[in-house]
């Protein structure tokens, strides 16, 4: 019967992988939060316009005076659904920069957590390459966080 080793856990890596953990459940939460709000947000706006734009139906029931209404209410429901994917989409770009980011501090924590005070991290491969990428990341995130401010328009 063969005996299973195993490489003994330092303290050093086994309480940076519980803050890396911590941090990414902290970015999820933080994360889901901003997500429930803008959809509640979205909901009501959507929920008053709609029932704002009911009003004119109220009226004596004449085909006359519904017929504008009923193209006023999809007018403005087409208008809703595209300024809601509209913040959608600006929300996910957001997101993803958010979260670029927390990653990269958990990353960077990790890594310092990790080797401790006996190795560089600065001169390390792998902590270069980890800069490296989450400089190009954000770079990235922020690009596009800037390309869609709401009310910029490009059409080229």
């Amino acid at each position: 019967m063969m005996k299973k080793t195993t490489a003994p856990t330092t303290p050093g890596i086994a309480g940076a992988n519980a803050a890396y953990c911590q941090r990414l459940a902290q970015l999820a939460q933080e994360s889901q939060e901003r997500w429930m709000t803008l959809g509640r947000r979205l909901a009501d706006d959507n929920a008053a316009r709609y029932l704002a734009t009911l009003g004119p139906l109220n009226s004596g029931g004449d085909w006359h005076e519904i017929a504008p209404a009923l193209g006023e209410i999809t007018r403005k429901q087409w208008q809703c659904q595209l300024e809601a994917s509209q913040a959608i989409t600006h929300a996910a770009l957001e997101e993803q920069a958010a979260m670029a980011a927390g990653l990269g501090e958990a990353m960077s924590g990790w890594f310092r957590s990790a080797t401790g005070a006996g190795m560089a991290v600065d001169a390390s491969p792998l902590t270069q390459m980890w800069s490296t990428m989450s400089n190009q990341m954000a770079a990235a995130c922020s690009a596009m966080r800037d390309a869609s401010q709401p009310g910029d328009r490009h059409d080229g």
